[in-house]
């Protein structure tokens, strides 16, 4: 999950970043944010890629462009980023509905508040939506069943477009798949997706495809291990949310 906030005060900035890695600390054990902090909303759209951020924390009053201002920016380029206002009144409430915001916060907020919020901002579509890129295409991580390795060439196995090849150093390529703990390496050249992992079969990953990924016998405890680890954290999210 990428994040920025944008505001001018430090300490607010540090207030929002905190409360964003408590509440994934809290909800989502293994996952930490990445955040980046913006002190107006010109510095931000300087460093704005379309489909860079899932979330982007915005303060109304700034000195050149409002919050609103840079909201109407964002979304003239990114229809999808959830936009939360973090600002000192409720005046703009109203406006912030207009560029599709997800939530309203007024300062000073608890955070309890802050949590009622995120809650509301459909997190788990957001990161149902989260893809890597590799050159100019895209691929959604759910579509990913596994990956291997196969001389200087990556495949990527999915659902939807069958095995996709890239010749990209397995290192590079891994370090994509890093931030997010759904990914488990089976062996050297061998990355799995637990989300689409069913079942362990004896010495395989059962795919829910049908499909099985196969790993060593030295291995079996450790993997069996991070496996219900993963299952386990996925269902308590699962109550929590």
């Amino acid at each position: 999950m990428k994040a920025a906030v944008i505001d001018d005060l430090a300490e607010c900035r540090k207030e929002t970043t905190n409360a964003l890695r408590r509440y994934f600390h809290e909800n989502y054990a293994g996952e930490t944010p990445v955040i980046e902090e913006f002190k107006d909303g010109e510095e931000f759209l300087s460093a704005f890629i379309p489909g860079g951020y899932d979330l982007i924390f915005i303060d109304q009053y700034m000195s050149g462009l409002s919050g609103i201002e840079t909201a109407q920016r964002i979304r003239e380029a990114d229809r999808l980023a959830a936009l939360i206002f973090i600002t000192t009144s409720r005046e703009h409430a109203v406006e912030s509905f207009r560029v599709r915001a997800c939530g309203y916060l007024v300062k000073p907020y608890t955070y309890e508040d802050f949590e009622r919020t995120m809650t509301l901002c459909g997190i788990e579509k957001i990161r149902n939506a989260r893809f890597i890129q590799i050159g100019d295409v895209k691929i959604l991580l759910r579509d990913i069943l596994w990956c291997s390795q196969n001389d200087h060439y990556v495949q990527i196995h999915t659902q939807s477009r069958n095995i996709l090849r890239f010749r990209i150093a397995f290192k590079t390529f891994t370090a994509l798949l890093t931030p997010y703990p759904q990914f488990l390496t089976c062996y050297k050249g061998c990355i799995v997706n637990m989300e689409r992992v069913e079942q362990i079969d004896g010495l395989d990953f059962v795919i829910d495809t049908g499909d099985k990924v196969p790993f060593s016998q030295r291995d079996k405890r450790k993997l069996e291990t991070m496996f219900h680890s993963y299952l386990f954290q996925r269902e308590r999210e699962d109550e929590l949310l």
